[in-house]
């Protein structure tokens, strides 16, 4: 799965789960700072992506995902490629 389609998934779902405009998403967003997340935030919103990506997040990378895009990189990381 390529990053455009990732980050757009992703970006959908941050706009439903925490109620802000896509256009103000960027790979830089932080989960923290920009959009006040805790880590049970972020745990029920991977929860949420797993339910579209599957389980491709690791628990040990969960923990590392401050970013927009440190998100991003370990779904598409993970993710098994399409033949």
């Amino acid at each position: 799965m390529d990053e455009q389609t990732v980050f757009a998934t992703v970006a959908q779902t941050l706009e439903d789960q925490f109620q802000v405009e896509k256009d103000e998403i960027n790979l830089e967003t932080n989960f923290q700072r920009d959009l006040g997340a805790d880590f049970v935030d972020l745990a029920h919103f991977i929860v949420e992506l797993e339910d579209e990506f599957g389980d491709v997040i690791p628990d040990d990378a969960a923990e590392q995902i401050d970013t927009v895009q440190d998100l991003v990189t370990v779904i598409v990381k993970n993710t098994p490629k399409q033949k």
